[in-house]
Formats: C-alpha cells, sequence, structure tokens
C-alpha cells in the first residue's frame, strides 16, 4: 500500500473540519526529468534529496559499490518510493529569500520571522510547517550515471569510469509532485501562509529541487494557478532553441536514446576550459571553470558552488528517427543558460558562438553527420548536426524573429570576436590572465594553439532536415574534403583512428578522442561550387605548425585543399 500522500490528504482534512483551510496549501508540482537524490545503498557525497519509502527487498548479494553495467543488471531500481523532503522545500525557500535580500531587503527579517531562525544560542522557532511531498503514485528510485568527460575530453586523458546514482525519475516520464504547506494554528495567519506559499513557488519554479540542479536535475513546472516566475535582474536567462540531429546519445542504458542535460552542461565546461587555458596557467584556468561551472573539488580540497544555470526543455519531435537506413535521430527543444549579468554577455556567451560553429553536442560531436562504413561492412550514422537560434528584434518590425547564433565564415569577425573575449576575461581576472600557454598537451582554444579552416563539401546537404531522412546514401558523397583528409590512413597521412590526430573509439575504456573537430554548414563553395562547406578546428596539443608531427601535417594539408579559407588560429610555415 502506497502511504505518501495519505498524510498531506489527512491534514488537509482535519484543517477543513476545524474551518481552518486558510492555514494549509497544496498543489501539484511536476518533475520534468529526475531529481538527483541519494545514491543509497552506496554512499553519495552529493545528496541534498535522500529519503525513500521502503517498498520491497534488497537482492541477496553484498552491497559492494558496483560500476554502472552491475547496477543496470541488478538494480536498475531501488525498492523505496521517492519522495522530497518537506525540510528541502524549507531549505529552498529560504535560499531563495536570502539571494533576493539585495533586490527586496525587507524579505530577509521577514522570513526569519515566518520560517524562524537561530542566533548564536537563541532559537526562535517558525510559523509555517513544510511537510514531505511524494509523487501521486508510487515512483521508484531509479539508476543514473554521472560520466565526467573533461579530463577526457580536453586533455586527452584515459576515459572515466561512469559512477552510479540514483534519481526520483526515469528520465522520460514526468511525474506529478504533492507540495503543501501549512500555518501552525493559533501562531500563523492565512496571509502568512498565502505570503509563504508565493516563496515556495518562487524557490521550486526558479531553483528546482535537489542537487545537480544547475546540471538541469530537479527542474519542476509550476501548476497553472502559480504566479508568475520573477526573476533576478542581475542574474538574466538566455534562451536558445535547438534542433540536433545526431547518431544517438544515452544514458544508463547505451541501447536507449537520450538527450540529457548533462551532455549540454558537459559541452559548455568541456568549451570554457579550453578557453580559459588560452588566457591562464592551468591551475587557475581550472579554478575559474570551477567558480563558475561547479566542483566538488576545486583543486584545494573543497567543493566549489557554481554561478551558472542550464536548463534544458523538450519540444517536439523529440527523438524522432530517420526514415531511412542508416538510423539517425532529432531532438528539439529549448536550452535556458543563467548566470550573473556580465559572466553570461561577455564571457559565456561569446564562448557559444565559437563553440556551435565548430561541432555539436553529445555522441559524435566532433564530427558532422555522415554515413561511416564499419569494418564488417554495414553502414552506420556518425556524427551530429547542431542548430542553435535565438529571437533577434527585426529591425524594420521590431518583431522577434529567429536567427542562427554563430559567427559568419569571415576571418576578421573571428580574431575581433576572441580578442574581445580576452579583454572582458582580463578585465574579469586581471590578477589570473597570461596568454602564454602554447606548450600545454591539451585542447587550448587561442590564436597560438589551434587552427580553423573553412572547405569545401560535400556537394549537397546529405540529409533531409524537413522528412528526417538521407538524401544520398553513398558515404563518400556525405562527406565534405575536411572528412575526407581525416579518413585517410596510409603514410604519411595516417590520419585516421591515430590517437594522435583522428581518435579511435575502441571499446573497453580504450579509446581516444580526436584533436580534430568539423562541423557541416550550408553556405555555398563558390569557387569548388559546392553547396556545403566543413569547418574544420585542429587543436595542436603543444605542438607547433613546423614541427615534425601528425597534427602539423594535417595543418599543412588542410592549407593544400583546393578553396580553403583560414578562420582563426595558426598557419603552417609559408613555402621557401
Amino acid at each position: 500500500m502506497y502511504t505518501g500522500i495519505q498524510l498531506i490528504n489527512l491534514l488537509e482534512k482535519q484543517h477543513q473540519k476545524r474551518s481552518q483551510s486558510g492555514l494549509f496549501k497544496k498543489d501539484t508540482f511536476t518533475i520534468q526529468w529526475r531529481a538527483k537524490v541519494g545514491s543509497f545503498p552506496h554512499p553519495d557525497v552529493e545528496t541534498i534529496v535522500s529519503a525513500g519509502e521502503p517498498c520491497g527487498t534488497w537482492p541477496p548479494k553484498s552491497e559492494d559499490k558496483r560500476n554502472v553495467d552491475e547496477n543496470w543488471q541488478q538494480l536498475r531500481t531501488l525498492p523505496l518510493n521517492g519522495y522530497i523532503p518537506g525540510s528541502c522545500i524549507r531549505g529552498l525557500v529560504r535560499a531563495w529569500a536570502k539571494a533576493w535580500a539585495k533586490q527586496r531587503p525587507e524579505i530577509l527579517p521577514r522570513m526569519y520571522q515566518l520560517l524562524g531562525h537561530q542566533d548564536n544560542d537563541k532559537i526562535t522557532a517558525g510559523k509555517i510547517e513544510f511537510l514531505d511531498a511524494w509523487p501521486e503514485t508510487a515512483t521508484k528510485l531509479t539508476l543514473d550515471i554521472v560520466n565526467p568527460q573533461q579530463e577526457f575530453q580536453v586533455y586527452h586523458q584515459g576515459q572515466c569510469k561512469p559512477l552510479s546514482l540514483y534519481t526520483l525519475g526515469n528520465g522520460r516520464d514526468k511525474i506529478p509532485v504533492i507540495v503543501a504547506i501549512r500555518g501552525i494554528p493559533e501562531k500563523a495567519t492565512e496571509e502568512e501562509v498565502n505570503e509563504v506559499w508565493e516563496w515556495v513557488q518562487q524557490a521550486l519554479g526558479l531553483y528546482g529541487v535537489g542537487s545537480r540542479t544547475a546540471s538541469g536535475y530537479g527542474s519542476l513546472k509550476l501548476p497553472n494557478s502559480a504566479q508568475k516566475l520573477t526573476h533576478d535582474p542581475d542574474y538574466p536567462v538566455k534562451q536558445f532553441e535547438f534542433s540536433l540531429y545526431s547518431q544517438g546519445s544515452a544514458g544508463p542504458d547505451t541501447k536507449t536514446m537520450e538527450l540529457r542535460p548533462s551532455h549540454w552542461r558537459g559541452w559548455l565546461r568541456s568549451w570554457l576550459m579550453r578557453f580559459f587555458l588560452g588566457v591562464m596557467p592551468e591551475n587557475l584556468a581550472k579554478l575559474t571553470v570551477a567558480e563558475l561551472m561547479g566542483d566538488i573539488d576545486a583543486g584545494d580540497g573543497k567543493s566549489c558552488k557554481g554561478c551558472v544555470r542550464l536548463q534544458m526543455i523538450q519540444g517536439k519531435p523529440w527523438e524522432a528517427r530517420s526514415k531511412n537506413q542508416p538510423s539517425f535521430y532529432l531532438w528539439k527543444g529549448k536550452l535556458q543558460i543563467s548566470a550573473p549579468k556580465d559572466i553570461l554577455n561577455k564571457i559565456i556567451l561569446p564562448i557559444i558562438r565559437f563553440a556551435v560553429m565548430v561541432g555539436g553536442v553529445g555522441r559524435g560531436w566532433r564530427r558532422p553527420l555522415h554515413i561511416f562504413c564499419m569494418d564488417r561492412g554495414y553502414k552506420a550514422a556518425r556524427g551530429t548536426h547542431l542548430i542553435l537560434t535565438h529571437k533577434v528584434k527585426d529591425q524594420n518590425t521590431g518583431e522577434p524573429k529567429s536567427k542562427n547564433f554563430g559567427l559568419p565564415l569571415d576571418s576578421s569577425t573571428w580574431t575581433k570576436a576572441y580578442s574581445d573575449w580576452v579583454t572582458e576575461a582580463r578585465n574579469h581576472w586581471q590578477d589570473r590572465v597570461s596568454t602564454n600557454n602554447r606548450n600545454i598537451k591539451a585542447e587550448v582554444f587561442s590564436p597560438t594553439t589551434c587552427a580553423i579552416y573553412v572547405v569545401p563539401g560535400p556537394d549537397e546537404n546529405p540529409i533531409d532536415v524537413n522528412s528526417l531522412e538521407w538524401e544520398n546514401v553513398d558515404a563518400v558523397d556525405t562527406r565534405g574534403d575536411g572528412m575526407d583528409l581525416i579518413y585517410h590512413h596510409n603514410h604519411p597521412q595516417n590520419y585516421k583512428r591515430n590517437p594522435d590526430l583522428g581518435g579511435n573509439a575502441a571499446g573497453g575504456g580504450n579509446g581516444h578522442c580526436s584533436w580534430v573537430s568539423i562541423k557541416r554548414v550550408n553556405i555555398p563553395n563558390i569557387q569548388e561550387e559546392t553547396k556545403c562547406q566543413e569547418i574544420v578546428c585542429l587543436f595542436m596539443g603543444g605542438q607547433t605548425p613546423n614541427a615534425n608531427h601528425v597534427r602539423s601535417r594535417f595543418l599543412c594539408d588542410l592549407k593544400n585543399i583546393n578553396g580553403n579559407v583560414h578562420l582563426f588560429g595558426v598557419q603552417p610555415p609559408a613555402e621557401i
């Protein structure tokens, strides 16, 4: 028998019977994706929400910390019905009130008066009780993963092993949750209960619930009756609309396609690291990224709370499969990024303009969506095609219209955009910026550590984005000159499956990232008469253009492609 919501229902009836209905407030909030809960029976230092009602028996096996594969086979769900503790909701409301103290100085003493506080040894009791929030129907805790990628994606070190955790929500189904508060009779008034209930709506709607909320966990949709959310004017939100055509991304079940908020956050975090490594010593770059994105260890053994929040909102179609083979997938939705105003507008958004021009998001992000012939002869879709748009005001009509977010294929614009970003970074972190970091073996984005060219091809866009199908299933015809070059595997152009250049997607944790990312754009190359081009970004990883290294040779070959245009970064030495 599921008893979760019984206490809420009984207390509501009690208040009605005593003619105290005004002291009781409840409504249904909806968890949009997952809420991060404890990874019980395994310890989890990140846990904020760790609550569950036993609803079954544990498997008769020792509870050592298993890997994700073992947990997927044996503990896909826990015999616990999850819920959100009332103390967690109360803590969120207090945090919201403290965050708004600058704009509304009267709210902090009011919060102490209604919710109580402690001043040294003096404790003042509050007037409002926060009840545990239970799903409308019993919902077991479900396996999820955390898969750190920074060391692998940026530093080209070994792949990390995914870590198990458990969440309220399976990533597919939305979860209606009953949230309720009540005023203590003879202490609280109806007006005070209404006031705190408005705080609850604001706190849950803005912050979400549980831990990892900055990564998209715990996002809540408010009931229709709720008041409109009021965003902090010093903490603006930038909203994008995205269309991601992809070979497919996954979560704990590698066979089930799933685009996750963590894919977006990992994408943003990695690009921040690439940029800051270009203007700061490595230790300070890591510290800066930790201050922006958060970290459980910011380098000093202490956790660090970030200031950048990210939320993914599902649209339609979602996880649509292509009409013909080899299969690829389409996700459409909205991406919201919020941060302090100057950080968002002068640091984060300029980086995104570059990032969206040279790659995608999720699995296969370093390659354009194309067809690859496997060793056994069958064809597979590989890569991604990301379209990121935002609303801008039409200069003639004043009405908002969609526009691609990125940069034009013009070298002066790329150079100026980067120079402006460096200026803002120096203004914000004067004591950290030092632009002499070219020798580090990592993906560093700067004019001296990477090279970006735009090259011709393919002749036509190989996919029809409207009908969601391949226009051309000939593998070679889905590639441009950049992809053709990186697929060379004969000496001296041994680029394909080379860990020092093209990467190697070997299994068993032995994979290597490519040092090259390629993005297809539907912009014609007039000289070579192709309707598409490829933007090729080569990270030198500590090598110089004139070195006898495979990345230096690749740089020379890029320069020799007919119809190429150099957009940014280093170039091979001039021939004498």
